[in-house]
């Protein structure tokens, strides 16, 4: 993954250099253009006169370069602020902190979906800027580097989009921060503003003043104009020439990051149907000068165009041609809960995954906004064997038996029953007084709960992630019923422990269906750049590993051995309990480890644990803490841990 973020940056620094290539042999045609312009005004002007005067195109030249260069300078250092400053330039006003405007549910999720993707990204969320006046769809992400980059969207994107349309638009952008595209269009800006200098000062003179009144420059504005009408050719052909191609990629990121072809698919085609109305149009002075920014741009000439025509980019997203969308305002929708469609890649660990402290005190936020259950009731032959359960001699015999039929669960309805069940605490009435309700109308539910009561604890775990990663190919819909309906069992008995918030961070990851991890940042993928986050899970892990160590407040012996093991050349960190927050920000952060220092850290767990046991096995709630965390960290179980487990599929 490091070799990739390297290949992308040497791509953007590849880009770069063409860039300033492309502008150089501009510039010289520029120069060569304007001579000759301005000799051909010379000899029509004056055909009396024998040559040229001393030093005329040596004075032209100098002008032109001077104009052209000092424009460059002068709009680089302007720039300096970053995308900040060509936020500001569009019209756009910041949102942050993450709750915008009091009442305003419209950019509340907006932060919400910046937050998501920077997390699927591994990236820090940049700032956020809306174009309040800008009714078009539209966005665009802007910077030098990721430290000062800023993502903009329209109040037109805010209000005409779906959530997963929002989502796919900030996913494309993040594409360009990710890809180093934002830094060549920030260059891109100070080339063109250079080539454009001479036009835009020869309109200043041209223009009439407060009073309507024309000075006596006019004619002397008009021929600049003329004359640096081919910058201005120029700098638009130039961004033409570095802009088309990117935004394929971008496109193509945006589906990869939100694992969906209409979230950016719907936009696009909601931007197309604003197109054919002839409302797509950015009314802000600037935004002809940063149309190669913008999600899309509208340009009548081909030679200009800075984006990709609109239909070509979306029948690569779908594979064949589709109609516009209607792009109606929507009635705003509270979000509160950050995540909705797991991005490609991501371990989704929301910020706002758990509210409170992490004492099990009571109310905790962390699921997805309600939708209808998509839960069914399962296929007709898992229903009849699950109700013909034979008389078995003995527990092991019947719990193999019943793994034998759990095999075979497929339906929606199965699924859910047991993905719920396997969450109740054992003895905990409340909890299935809550599971009864979360599968009311399930036909299989009976059967389901008659089956786990089979399971050991060598199994229980295991059969719940077989069937939530049977349930990551689900509808999105099922899945945020399922986390949703899984956030109220929880809560069920009033309190949510700290196995309770291990197990739903492991709900969210594995419902996401993640296959692989996207590169992390330059510097950060080993256990000593992320020593703080290292300690707030094992921190976290030590109030399950050494559950009794911690209630009396005692600094856990198992913590101990872990901290010396891995920090031998300094100071062991004090054990202190992490609040939720904390916990949810370093999972995300360790899931950006190196593929060999992941499986480290986890067996510096492991050992530790075992080392404390002695010889005994390790207690239930401690081996499964450490299997969780094995399923976070996306490495396999070491022997010691393995040997508790009897694993299905």
């Amino acid at each position: 993954m490091a070799m990739r973020f390297r290949e992308h940056q040497e791509a953007a620094q590849a880009a770069s250099r063409r860039l300033l290539w492309l502008f150089a042999l501009v510039l010289v045609l520029l120069v060569l253009t304007i001579n000759g312009a301005l000799a051909l005004i010379y000899r029509l002007s004056f055909p009396w006169m024998q040559g040229f005067p001393h030093l005329f195109f040596e004075t032209n030249t100098a002008l032109t370069l001077l104009f052209v260069l000092g424009g460059c300078w002068f709009e680089m250092l302007r720039l300096r602020e970053g995308g900040a400053h060509v936020a500001r330039l569009a019209g756009g006003t910041p949102i942050d902190p993450p709750e915008g405007r009091v009442g305003d549910l419209y950019e509340k999720r907006l932060r919400n979906v910046v937050d998501e993707v920077a997390l699927a990204a591994g990236m820090r969320p940049p700032a956020v800027y809306v174009l309040q006046r800008e009714e078009a769809i539209n966005a665009f992400a802007a910077g030098w580097n990721r430290d000062d980059a800023v993502i903009a969207v329209t109040r037109g994107a805010l209000e005409r989009l779906t959530r997963d349309e929002l989502q796919g638009v900030v996913a494309h952008e993040f594409s360009h921060i990710f890809h180093g595209d934002t830094r060549l269009n920030m260059r891109l800006i100070g080339l063109v503003w250079g080539l454009q200098m001479i036009y835009n000062f020869g309109r200043s003179l041209v223009e009439p003043d407060d009073r309507g009144r024309r000075g006596a420059a006019v004619l002397f504005g008009l021929a600049l104009i003329v004359v640096g009408a081919l910058g201005w050719i120029a700098g638009r052909v130039l961004k033409a020439a570095v802009s088309r191609q990117r935004e394929f990629l971008a496109d193509a990121s945006a589906v990869k990051y939100t694992r969906s072809t209409e979230g950016i698919g719907g936009a696009l085609r909601k931007v197309a149907d604003q197109a054919w109305r002839g409302s797509d149009r950015i009314h802000q002075a600037q935004a002809e000068s940063l149309s190669h920014l913008f999600f899309v741009s509208r340009v009548r000439w081909d030679l200009f165009a800075t984006h990709p025509p609109l239909a070509e980019r979306i029948r690569r997203i779908y594979g064949f041609e589709v109609v516009p969308l209607a792009a109606r305002v929507l009635p705003p929708e509270d979000d509160d809960a950050p995540l909705t469609q797991p991005m490609a890649g991501l371990v989704p660990i929301g910020t706002d995954a758990a509210a409170g402290a992490d004492g099990g005190d009571g109310a905790v936020d962390l699921v997805l906004p309600v939708e209808t259950p998509a839960a069914g009731e399962g296929s007709d032959a898992s229903r009849h064997d699950a109700m013909q359960a034979p008389a078995l001699a003995g527990a092991a015999q019947r719990e193999r038996e019943a793994l034998a039929r759990i095999a075979r669960w497929q339906g929606p309805g199965e699924r859910r029953a047991a993905v719920l069940g396997l969450l109740v605490t054992p003895g905990q009435e409340r909890e299935w007084q809550a599971w009864a309700e979360e599968t009311a109308g399930l036909t299989v539910a009976a059967a389901v709960r008659a089956e786990l009561a089979h399971l050991t604890h060598a199994t229980r775990l295991p059969v719940w992630e077989a069937m939530l990663r049977r349930s990551a190919k689900a509808p999105l819909a099922e899945r945020r019923s399922l986390v949703e309906a899984a956030r109220r069992i929880m809560k069920a008995d009033g309190q949510v422990s700290p196995m309770d918030r291990l197990r739903w961070l492991v709900m969210r990851h594995l419902l996401s269906g993640a296959a692989q991890r996207l590169p992390p940042p330059a510097g950060d993928n080993d256990i000593a750049h992320l020593a703080k986050d290292v300690t707030t899970a094992t921190a976290f892990l030590a109030r399950m590993v050494a559950a009794s160590a911690c209630a009396s407040g005692q600094p856990p012996a198992w913590y101990l051995v872990v901290m010396e093991g891995l920090w031998t050349s300094q100071a062991v960190p004090m054990w202190v309990a992490p609040d939720a927050d904390a916990v949810a920000h370093a999972w995300a952060r360790l899931a950006q480890l190196s593929a060999m220092q992941r499986p480290v850290l986890l067996r510096a767990w492991v050992d530790a644990a075992v080392r404390q046991a002695g010889t005994a096995r390790l207690a239930d709630e401690a081996a499964d803490a450490l299997r969780l965390a094995a399923v976070l960290l996306g490495v396999p179980l070491p022997q010691a841990l393995a040997d508790q487990y009897i694993e299905v599929t």
